[in-house]
């Protein structure tokens, strides 16, 4: 039997954070009655984060898998493990630091659940949205560079308003097909997957969420800048 939903949190070095988002998750889903299952993805962590995610202990309602390849390979690579892996009747990914609210995911269920849309992308760029403590200022003049450069050159992201926030929710099994598809581990992942996703006209909704920034980052600005040059290059070919 499938859970409602599957939850896949990608890590890498994440010991000083990992045990909030698990008990702040397992809480919120025990209290909203959200069958659920956590699964934590390492991307090859060098401190304590699979430990500490293996010995938190939350509600026995929740089954908690903790995953590695052991390698450090990308984010990517570590969310299409965590995808693949999954069961669940829809199946949401979201980052490390308790960086969007928590009711984003019960209005994100409910869309896909009733059946209104096949994806549900939060967005910290809409009207709506609630942003608590916003990226540093050369970290928003990076982002804000990168969201042109990518769009001039891959015009079918002119569409979306956030293709980079660490918030979004799939019905199951197309998530399972798209990652099991999927090819860039790196930075670029969520570029190519909503290129795929707009070929097979997926129907997406945009979410504004609210959003409080982590500014413990594992992004260094020079190898983001390196990872996203030789992706596009690969992305583009094909």
């Amino acid at each position: 039997m499938g859970f409602s939903l599957s939850i896949v949190i990608p890590v890498y070095n994440e010991a000083g954070k990992i045990r909030n988002d698990i008990t702040n998750l397992s809480a919120y889903l025990t209290k909203n009655r959200i069958s659920s299952e956590i699964i934590i993805s390492d991307d090859g962590s060098t401190d304590d984060t699979i430990k500490i995610a293996s010995g938190t202990s939350i509600d026995e309602s929740i089954p908690l898998s903790v995953i590695s390849t052991g390698e450090h390979s990308g984010k990517g690579h570590a969310i299409r493990q965590g995808i693949i892996q999954s069961i669940g009747d829809v199946v949401l990914c979201m980052d490390s630091g308790n960086t969007v609210k928590l009711d984003a995911i019960s209005k994100g269920l409910e869309m896909i659940l009733n059946g209104d849309y096949q994806i549900v992308l939060g967005s910290r760029h809409l009207p709506k949205s609630i942003i608590n403590i916003p990226l540093a200022f050369h970290r928003r003049l990076v982002s804000i560079l990168f969201r042109i450069f990518i769009k001039l050159l891959f015009p079918s992201m002119w569409i979306f308003s956030d293709t980079q926030c660490g918030f979004k929710m799939y019905e199951g099994n197309i998530a399972r097909k798209l990652y099991d598809e999927s090819k860039i581990d790196g930075f670029l992942f969520d570029i190519e997957i909503l290129k795929k996703v707009k070929k097979q006209k997926i129907t997406i909704y945009e979410l504004p969420i609210e959003w409080t920034c982590d500014r413990d980052s594992r992004l260094t600005i020079s190898s983001t800048i390196w990872e996203v040059l030789r992706d596009s290059l690969k992305l583009k070919i094909n």
